[in-house]
């Protein structure tokens, strides 16, 4: 597993190249530098992975970000469309404003599969049953 993003930051991105799968949380309240530093490593690990690889993106915890960083969030959906997504699953955000702001950025980018889960474990199912 590769990290990028743990230690004093609001975001993490990790990938597993053995169930080819990113990971992204974003928590709290993003800033225009952490969702650009986010944004360039979600992207970084996409091109890590093979094609038709899935994110699980956890917005849990995730509030309503400066509305210079929902570009960086377009950029982020973006960068994984153009490096072949398959499927992604989000895990809701407790904050309904949060969640909807982060949906609204890009939602044209979108040309994969979208669903959502409660839970990260959920997530991982919902992609696990694609495989099967």
């Amino acid at each position: 597993m590769t990290d990028w993003g743990r230690d004093g930051t609001n975001w993490s991105v990790s990938i597993d190249e053995g169930t080819n799968r990113l990971y992204l949380a974003l928590t709290g309240h993003v800033d225009e530098s952490q969702a650009e530093a986010a944004a360039d490593a979600t992207i970084e690990g996409a091109k890590r992975l093979d094609e038709d690889f899935e994110v699980i993106n956890d917005l849990s915890e995730f509030q309503p970000g400066d509305p210079a960083a929902m570009e960086h969030i377009e950029r982020g959906k973006k960068g994984i469309a153009s490096n072949g997504v398959a499927a992604v699953v989000r895990v809701m955000a407790e904050s309904t404003t949060g969640q909807m702001q982060f949906d609204r950025a890009g939602e044209d980018a979108e040309s994969y599969a979208v669903a959502k889960a409660e839970t990260v474990a959920e997530a991982e199912k919902l992609l696990d049953s694609r495989r099967e």
